[in-house]
């Protein structure tokens, strides 16, 4: 699913675009940083996306999260570096994270903020305008406003999470840039859209087999996309599909995807999105892979309780 909004005028360019990711389900850190820690390990995600695969200058992002369980501080801790390119827009973006969980009856309630850095960089050799010169390896916009370079700009971002794990279901709420915060690019501001995302999932058993359906909406409170999943695990393989970018007037692809547990430490998933909108005349179809490490060893405990005596042993 993608939102894009471009325009540009005297003053202002306006743009979003979420990177979007068809292996969420694998990596339930990348969409809610609540849920920081909840692997019970050290958790480390390795993602690459290939997105509309023939398109000159299509989507491409790569990304890097680490979190991790501080039993000390009931709650967790993570970070997460990321990189995303659409056409002549990339964006560079660093996060950290603390989650706070609360136990329930039947499972935990986290609470999260993330806040980091974004540098938004417009490759000015891209774009082009109706009236520039663009022969003979000029480029010239013959615009005011667009320069021929790059034009970078930095902004904070922050995102609010709430991730409930229960023993029969998980439910997530993910708020980003609600203030709607704004770069600065020379002559103009590139602002940043809000984002609202809502996560669930609900395991199911069946013989050997651990289903889990789920659902990822997605909305920038001007239009609203949802993915529809279902995954089935048995022993260390999984698979499964998904309907990728539904809403009432669209339907933008169905996913493939399966992985591998490869060892103790090691996990592997890969995902083929099939085009089921008029852009698959053009393209190739989206790749994504998710290299997972998880520690699988409790760390960082915290110090032991203090000592009470009793006095009736002295």
């Amino acid at each position: 699913m993608c939102f894009i909004s471009l325009y540009i005028t005297t003053t202002s360019l306006s743009a979003q675009q979420f990177a979007q990711h068809s292996l969420y389900m694998i990596d339930k850190y990348n969409i809610n940083p609540a849920y920081g820690g909840l692997d019970r390990s050290l958790s480390a995600n390795f993602n690459y996306r290939n997105q509309w695969q023939g398109i000159s200058n299509n989507p491409e992002s790569i990304y890097f999260n680490a979190h991790l369980p501080i039993y000390l501080f009931s709650g967790g801790a993570g970070i997460k570096l990321m990189r995303d390119r659409l056409g002549a827009v990339s964006t560079t973006q660093f996060n950290v994270s603390y989650n706070y969980v609360y136990p329930l009856p039947r499972g935990v309630l986290s609470t999260a903020l993330s806040v980091g850095m974004r540098q938004t960089s417009i490759d000015g050799r891209a774009l082009r305008t109706p009236d520039g010169i663009y022969a003979g390896g000029v480029i010239d916009h013959l615009d005011p406003i667009l320069l021929e370079g790059n034009m970078n700009g930095f902004a904070l971002d922050w995102t609010l999470g709430m991730f409930i794990g229960h023993d029969l279901f998980d439910f997530g709420v993910t708020l980003s840039n609600f203030t709607q915060s704004s770069t600065g690019l020379e002559n103009f501001t590139y602002d940043q859209s809000r984002h609202l995302s809502l996560y669930t999932q609900i395991p199911l058993l069946w013989n050997d087999f651990e289903i889990y359906p789920s659902i990822l909406a997605k909305t920038n409170l001007k239009s609203f996309q949802s993915d529809i999943s279902c995954l089935v695990k048995n022993g260390n393989i999984f698979g499964g599909m998904s309907l990728r970018g539904f809403n009432e007037k669209s339907l933008e692809s169905i996913v493939i995807l399966g992985g591998l547990r490869i060892s103790e430490h090691y996990t592997i998933s890969y995902s083929y999105d099939i085009g089921l909108s008029t852009i698959r005349q053009v393209s190739q179809g989206s790749h994504e892979i998710n290299i997972n490490y998880n520690l699988n060893k409790r760390i960082g405990i915290g110090l032991p309780p203090d000592i009470i005596y009793n006095p009736r042993n002295l």
